[in-house]
């Protein structure tokens, strides 16, 4: 039943906090992303905009307002695990103040210079994002 839910909803939206010169990766503490480093993101619900799911996500799981500044891209694969279709929605964003991780969704929260960055994030169009913002 879980894999049919999330075959019906690929659709992920991205956000890129930068701050003197450095993304603001996170690393799950379950799900698709446990352990591994991403941009903070979720899943699109139904009747909603990817502003507003990217506000409402990095509330929940960050504990701090975002402000779209402004969008991307918007790219999209086939997972090489999932099987699924990603459609992935990127928007620059601005966190209103310091960032306070919930345990139940992130394990950690960490700025890195945007090389490193790259190096870190296990998804290949996550990567492509950062490389566009130089």
């Amino acid at each position: 039943m879980r894999d049919a839910v999330h075959a019906a909803m690929p659709r992920v939206v991205e956000g890129i906090s930068l701050k003197d010169g450095s993304v603001l990766l996170v690393k799950g503490s379950r799900g698709l992303t446990k352990e591994r480093w991403s941009l903070p993101d979720g899943f699109l619900r139904f009747g909603e905009t990817p502003q507003q799911e990217l506000v409402r996500e990095v509330k929940e799981e960050l504990g701090v307002e975002a402000r779209i500044q402004e969008l991307l891209g918007i790219k999209a694969k086939l997972g090489h695990q999932s099987r699924l279709q990603w459609v992935m929605v990127f928007y620059r964003i601005v966190l209103t103040d310091e960032v306070h991780p919930n345990p139940d969704e992130i394990a950690e929260s960490q700025y890195f210079p945007l090389p490193a960055a790259k190096e870190l994030l296990f998804d290949s169009l996550m990567q492509e994002a950062i490389t566009s913002l130089r």
